[in-house]
């Protein structure tokens, strides 16, 4: 009886001891590691990262996130830029990432549906007028999906392309009510868009207008917005007391990933 006493115990410490390796096994797939992305662009080179001529590219430094199933919003950065970069960063492997570019704080994933929430595109773009590419870095929003290592983003805004020409210190203006659902820009705090991954839509609380400032004379910017269909879209130029308005269209389509050409400000 003894014998069978001490079987039986020594099958249970053998079940136990599988079990135990059983979750180390799994406490080992699932720990964070590094982890490098390859990042490129899938808009036919209109518009990425930085924009100079046709030539668009990453700039080093540059930061993206990363979203899964396992993994909350994380950072990953480049320290060289090109017009393909690779992005370095700590994560749990998973069997599908979400990225969004540039890396912005506070973002969400429901991966059921593929809903990122938390996009924002400023109404105040003012660092447009001075970046050397003539756009917000954190304003032009791009999204990838991947089962491997390569990310190829897709802009989720559309550009709106001014060149001033009134003279230094030109306040530039864009509006217009989005008519297919959401609104142009987020503002406050609370203001975010969610981004539907399998069609690029944007939808949430926002602005329907999206401002510039202090644009030096012959400066060349690019407002970002999101896309969709708006009435009574218009765009507006002021120094001081001097005001332009651009004749406004009943009906305008802007697509993501297109740059839209709104002429000089001196023809206004």
């Amino acid at each position: 009886m003894k014998k069978y006493i001490f079987m039986a115990v020594a099958g249970m410490l053998a079940l136990s001891s599988c079990s135990n390796d059983d979750n180390d096994i799994q406490d080992v797939q699932n720990a964070p590691r590094q982890m490098t992305f390859t990042a490129g662009f899938g808009d036919g080179g209109q518009t990425r990262a930085s924009l100079s001529g046709t030539s668009v590219t990453f700039d080093a430094n540059d930061g993206i996130s990363i979203l899964s199933k396992n993994n909350t919003n994380t950072q990953f950065t480049t320290t060289a830029g090109g017009a393909s970069a690779t992005f370095s960063g700590t994560a749990v492997n998973d069997a599908e990432f979400y990225a969004v570019y540039p890396y912005t704080a506070g973002l969400t994933l429901d991966y059921l549906t593929g809903v990122i929430s938390g996009i924002k595109i400023p109404t105040d773009q003012s660092a447009a007028a001075s970046s050397a590419c003539g756009w917000d870095p954190a304003a032009a929003i791009a999204c990838a999906t991947t089962t491997d290592a390569t990310l190829t983003f897709h802009n989720v805004c559309a550009l709106l392309k001014i060149t001033n020409g009134r003279g230094d210190g030109c306040n530039i203006s864009v509006w217009g009510t989005r008519t297919s659902g959401g609104h142009m820009s987020t503002n406050y705090s609370y203001e975010t868009f969610s981004l539907d991954t399998s069609d690029g839509s944007l939808s949430g609380e926002g602005q329907d207008y999206v401002d510039v400032h202090y644009v030096p004379n012959g400066k060349t910017i690019y407002i970002a917005i999101a896309p969709g269909t708006y009435s009574d879209f218009a765009a507006s130029w002021q120094i001081e007391s001097n005001y332009r308005e651009k004749t406004k269209s009943s009906s305008f389509t802007f697509e993501a990933g297109k740059i839209y050409d709104l002429g000089n400000t001196s023809s206004w």
